[in-house]
C-alpha cells in the first residue's frame, strides 16, 4: 500500500497546483463496470450546468475503463471541464479512492457521486439552491432504482420533479452527496479503515455529532443501479461484518437499530407506496 499511497499523493499534488478553483467539483470512484461510467459520465457532461471539474479515480479497473476514461477526457475539456485521472496501481476501497478525490479537487463544493447512476438536467444548479435555502451542510437527490430506460427515465424525472419542488426530507443518501468543502474541513474525509461499506455510515455520525445539518430533496432527481458497483469487486464474504464490527467498535452501537425499528420500517414502506405514486 506505501506503494500506492506514494504514487497519488503525487498525483493529488500535481492537480491541485494545475487546477482553477471552481465552484463545483464532483469526485467518482470507478472500479469496472464500464457501462455503468459511461451513462454516468454522459448524463454529467450533458446535464451540468455549474460543475466543471471532475475527478475520476479508477482503482485498478481490468475492463475497458482506463480507455474509456481518456476519450471522456477529450469531450468534458471540449466543454470547458477540467477532468483529472488518478488511477491506482491496485483497488484501494471506496473511502479511500473519495479522499483522494476530494484531496485532489478546489471547489467550494464538492459532489461525491456513485459510477452507476443518471443525473437529471440541471441537477448541479437545483441543489447549489437547496442546499442555500435550507441552510445545509450537505444535501442529496430523491434516486430511482426501477429500471432505466433512455427515453422514458428523463420524461420521468422531469415529472417527479415537477410534483415535488421544494419538498424534503431528514434522510440521509449516501449515492449524491453535495457537500460544503467547509464541512468535510470541519469534520474530517472517510475513515479509511472502512471499504466499501458502512464508511458513509461513519461519516454520518460525525456529522450529527458535529451539529452538521443534511437533506434528501425532491427537486432533483437521479437514478441508481442497486450496488452495482460494488457487486463487481468480487468482495470477501464477512466484508459487512468486518464493517459493522469496525463501526460498532468505535461508536459503541449497532447502526442497524436504529434502522430497523417499527417508526422506520414504517417510514421506509410509506416512501415506496408515494414513490409509486410520484410524489416524494
Amino acid at each position: 500500500m506505501v506503494g500506492i499511497e506514494s504514487k497519488a499523493n503525487v498525483c493529488t499534488e500535481n492537480i491541485n497546483a494545475a487546477s482553477n478553483v471552481l465552484s463545483i467539483s464532483v469526485v467518482v470512484p470507478v472500479f469496472n463496470q464500464v457501462h455503468f461510467t459511461e451513462r454516468c459520465l454522459g448524463s454529467l457532461l450533458d446535464n451540468s450546468i455549474l460543475a466543471r471539474e471532475l475527478v475520476i479515480i479508477d482503482n485498478n479497473s481490468s475492463d475497458s475503463t482506463p480507455t474509456v476514461l481518456k476519450e471522456f477526457q477529450n469531450r468534458f475539456a471540449d466543454k470547458g471541464w477540467s477532468m483529472h485521472i488518478i488511477s491506482n496501481p491496485g483497488n484501494i476501497g471506496f473511502g479511500r479512492a473519495c479522499n483522494q478525490g476530494i484531496r485532489a479537487s478546489s471547489g467550494a463544493f464538492v459532489v461525491i457521486l456513485n459510477n452507476d447512476t443518471w443525473l437529471m438536467p440541471g441537477w448541479d444548479k437545483v441543489l447549489v439552491r437547496r442546499i442555500d435555502e435550507l441552510k445545509a451542510d450537505m444535501i442529496a437527490p430523491y434516486y430511482d432504482e426501477t429500471p432505466f430506460d433512455e427515453i422514458g427515465t428523463p420524461i420521468q424525472a422531469k415529472r417527479f420533479v415537477a410534483r415535488n419542488r421544494n419538498r424534503y426530507s431528514k434522510d440521509w443518501v449516501s449515492i449524491l452527496m453535495f457537500f460544503r468543502r467547509k464541512t468535510l474541513d470541519d469534520i474530517g474525509v472517510f475513515d479509511e479503515r472502512f471499504f466499501v461499506t458502512y464508511e458513509d455510515t461513519d461519516l454520518r455520525e460525525r456529522m450529527v455529532r458535529a451539529g452538521k445539518r443534511y437533506f434528501q430533496v425532491g427537486d432533483c432527481y437521479i437514478w441508481h443501479f442497486s450496488k452495482g458497483t460494488r457487486d463487481s469487486q468480487k468482495l470477501p464474504s464477512d466484508y459487512e461484518q468486518k464493517g459493522l464490527r469496525l463501526f460498532t467498535e468505535k461508536w459503541g452501537f449497532d447502526p442497524r437499530v436504529p434502522h430497523n425499528t417499527t417508526v422506520a420500517k414504517f417510514r421506509r414502506k410509506w416512501k415506496r407506496i408515494k414513490a409509486r405514486m410520484g410524489l416524494f
